[in-house]
C-alpha cells in the first residue's frame, strides 16, 4: 500500500512538471514563426513586410520578445553600415511601440550615421567626378593630337581607327615651284616722296632633302615688276635669289645664300635704290600646318647693303600660305597667297617694296 502511495506521487510530480513546460514550448514555437518572418523581411529588405509582421503582433503579450528580437537585427544592420533600411526598420518599431524609448533613441544614432555616410560618399562621387573629368580632357587632348598625327578611318561597325602617320615619308626628297600669275608691288620712297603700284610676275623653286634629323634645301626664284598702273619714273624692278637653308627641328630653318634687288632702265627721272646684289644670312618656318594650309615665312638681313654709298640696312622677307587644291598619286596642286618685301634705310629715308602674289603651286607627294 505504501508503495503504491510512492508510484502515484511521483506520477502526479511529473504531471505537474510536464503541465508547466508545454506552454514554453507553445510560446517558443509561436515566437520562432515570427522570427522567421521578421528575418524574411530584413532578407528582402521590405519595410512594408515587417511593418505587417510587427503590427500583426503588437498586441501580443509576447510581443516584447519580437520586438527585442527586430532591435537585434537592426543593431547588427548599424554593425554593416547599412543605415538606410536600419532607419526605415527603426521607424517601424517606433510606430508600432512608442513608448520604445531604446528604438528613439537609436534613430538618432542611425540618422547621424547616415548623414555621415552620405557626405563622405558625395566627397568619393565628386573626386569619381573630377577625375573623370580628368580622363576624357586628357582622352580629347590626345585624341586631337592622333588627328593631326595620324589619317583617320572609321570601320563598318562605327569604330575610329587611326592609321598611317601624317608626319611619315615615302620619299626623302621633296621639291616645290610656283608660278606667281599676280604681282602687284607698291613701291614706296619716303625720302622723295615717291609712289608707284606695279604689276609683275615670279616663279620660285624649292628644293628639300631630309636626313635622320635634319633637313637641306634650297630656296631659288625671281620676279620681274615691268607695268607700272601710277608713278611711273620709266624704271623696271626685279628680284632674284639663290639661298641654300638647313632645318633644324621640324619647322626651324637657318639660310644663307645671295638675293638681287634690280633696278633697269637708270635714268634722272628715278631716286629708287640702284640695283644691290648682296651675300644674306636669315631664318625661317616651313611646313607649319595650318589645318588644310600650309604657311612658310622667312626674313633675311643683306649684309652686303655696306658696300653701297648711302644704304645702312637692307632686309628681305617673305610670307607664304598654300592652299590644296587638287592631289594626285604623285603630284599636289595648291593655290598660293603670298607677300614679299625688301627694306631699304637709305641716307635720305626710307624705301620700301611690297608685293602681293597669287601663285599656282606644284610639288610631289612624299607621304
Amino acid at each position: 500500500m505504501r508503495i503504491n502511495k510512492k508510484i502515484t506521487a511521483v506520477i502526479a510530480v511529473f504531471l505537474l512538471c510536464l503541465a508547466s513546460f508545454i506552454p514554453i514550448f507553445a510560446i517558443d514555437a509561436y515566437v520562432t514563426v515570427i522570427y522567421r518572418k521578421v528575418d524574411i523581411a530584413f532578407i528582402n529588405k521590405s519595410d512594408s513586410e515587417l511593418n505587417s509582421v510587427l503590427s500583426e503582433s503588437n498586441t501580443d503579450k509576447n510581443y516584447y520578445l519580437v520586438e527585442n528580437y527586430t532591435m537585434k537585427k537592426i543593431r547588427r544592420l548599424i554593425i554593416d553600415q547599412d543605415y538606410d533600411f536600419a532607419m526605415k526598420a527603426d521607424l517601424i518599431v517606433i510606430d508600432n511601440n512608442l513608448d520604445n524609448v531604446e528604438a528613439v533613441e537609436l534613430y538618432s544614432t542611425i540618422s547621424a550615421a547616415l548623414e555621415k555616410q552620405k557626405e563622405q560618399e558625395r566627397l568619393v562621387e565628386e573626386q569619381r567626378q573630377a577625375q573623370l573629368a580628368r580622363f576624357n580632357e586628357e582622352k580629347e587632348r590626345q585624341k586631337v593630337v592622333l588627328e593631326k598625327k595620324y589619317n583617320v578611318v572609321e570601320t563598318p561597325a562605327g569604330d575610329v581607327v587611326y592609321v598611317k602617320n601624317k608626319e611619315e615619308k615615302f620619299s626623302a626628297n621633296w621639291w616645290k615651284t610656283t608660278f606667281g600669275i599676280f604681282d602687284g608691288n607698291l613701291i614706296v620712297d619716303a625720302g622723295h616722296g615717291f609712289n608707284s603700284f606695279r604689276y609683275g610676275i615670279s616663279a620660285d623653286f624649292v628644293y628639300e632633302h631630309t636626313f635622320d634629323k635634319m633637313v637641306f634645301g634650297i630656296d631659288a626664284g625671281g620676279q620681274v615688276i615691268f607695268l607700272p598702273f601710277s608713278g611711273d619714273d620709266s624704271t623696271m624692278l626685279g628680284t632674284f635669289e639663290v639661298i641654300p637653308k638647313l632645318g633644324l627641328g621640324k619647322y626651324f630653318q637657318v639660310r644663307t645664300g645671295v638675293s638681287g634687288v634690280m633696278r633697269f632702265n637708270s635714268g634722272d627721272e628715278t631716286n629708287l635704290q640702284q640695283t644691290v646684289v648682296s651675300p644674306i644670312v636669315g631664318v625661317g618656318l616651313a611646313h607649319v600646318n595650318l589645318g588644310k594650309i600650309t604657311m612658310n615665312m622667312n626674313a633675311d638681313y643683306l649684309f652686303g647693303h655696306f658696300a653701297y654709298s648711302g644704304l645702312n640696312f637692307a632686309m628681305n622677307s617673305a610670307l607664304n600660305f598654300a592652299i590644296p587644291i587638287a592631289e594626285m598619286e604623285k603630284f599636289k596642286v595648291s593655290f598660293n597667297l603670298g607677300a614679299k618685301d625688301t627694306l631699304f634705310l637709305r641716307s635720305s629715308g626710307v624705301e620700301n617694296r611690297t608685293g602681293l602674289i597669287l601663285a599656282i603651286g606644284v610639288e610631289n607627294v612624299v607621304k
